[in-house]
């Protein structure tokens, strides 16, 4: 008996020592090891390759062609992946209007060689519609745009874009916007350009030729019939040139044609720019959200670029 128990004993004894050795070698398995990766982008992998490809990128943006314009939440804090940045944004963009250009970080200095090497136009936005109240008082704006044309100065951005709304019953709303038109208009070299995202009538009629484009605020627009008349507005009305006019569209809004019939909003504006014009262009906006789906929003951006320049 007393020979059972010392065997019992040293059975458990045995069983302990193997698991605490399984749990010793799992525990080796499962420990993380730092990894060194390499990411090798394209224009490493072939530099000469990469060179032609973006000469003939630039060739095409400079050639007469439909513009294509997105707006970008630049450097967030903290980033959650590659779509917070410049590089991945489509490479047949024309122009990317930084929203949070206020914390224009090192990352975006960075990445501005490769928007050079593409021709894609960076764009500091002054976003007045969002912070009107907080730049209500006119010395403030000043100061703040004054800061804007120097950030733009000191980053070689390429000009600027703000936004605003209608002052019919506001008069500090003209006035800011004959101020942001003043400074920006003044400010501006030759090769830079200023855009307005809005609707047109918050730009003093007097001041309208000195903005370069407008993108209309049709994102939110759902019905063909009521894009016709924001079209005639702003070309009629607001006698902006049909060629300076650009139509914004939400990634992954609907649209419903004039028999109700509904589309994705990117694709079905696409075709009215050329449709109510030709107008200047399309305006992306959201392009982010589905960053990693190749099926969405990148593929329907290139997919409404080749429809507005199907021979380019």
């Amino acid at each position: 008996m007393e020979n059972n128990k010392i065997t019992r004993r040293m059975l458990r004894l045995w069983v302990l020592i193997m698991a605490a050795g399984i749990f010793a070698a799992c525990s080796d398995w499962t420990e993380p090891e730092i990894v060194d990766q390499e990411i090798e982008r394209p224009h490493d992998q072939n530099p000469a390759l990469w060179q032609q490809y973006t000469e003939a990128v630039r060739a095409y943006k400079q050639s007469e062609h439909f513009f294509v314009y997105a707006r970008l939440y630049n450097s967030p804090q903290p980033a959650s992946s590659e779509k917070d940045f410049m590089r991945c944004l489509p490479d047949s963009l024309d122009f990317v209007s930084l929203t949070n250009a206020d914390n224009f970080s090192k990352y975006d200095a960075e990445d501005m060689k490769r928007m050079r090497e593409l021709g894609t136009r960076v764009l500091y936005q002054v976003d007045y519609a969002t912070r009107s109240e907080e730049l209500s008082d006119a010395t403030k704006l000043g100061a703040y745009l004054d800061r804007v044309i120097a950030s733009v100065a000191a980053n070689g951005l390429d000009g600027y874009s703000f936004t605003g709304i209608p002052n019919t019953s506001i008069p500090a709303r003209a006035e800011a916007a004959a101020l942001i038109v003043s400074k920006l208009s003044a400010a501006k070299t030759a090769e830079q350009v200023l855009v307005f995202e809005g609707n047109p009538l918050f730009v003093n009629a007097d001041d309208r030729t000195k903005v370069d484009y407008f993108v209309l605020d049709t994102d939110a627009t759902t019905t063909a019939t009521e894009l016709k008349l924001q079209v005639l507005n702003a070309t009629g009305y607001a006698a902006v040139p049909a060629e300076k006019l650009l139509l914004a569209a939400a990634a992954g809004a609907p649209f419903n044609d004039e028999e109700g019939e509904e589309y994705v909003a990117i694709t079905e504006i696409a075709n009215r720019v050329v449709s109510l014009g030709p107008l200047c262009g399309l305006a992306a906006y959201d392009i982010h959200n589905d960053y990693y789906d190749l099926d969405m929003n990148y593929k329907i951006i290139r997919n409404a670029i080749q429809t507005l320049n199907p021979s380019k």
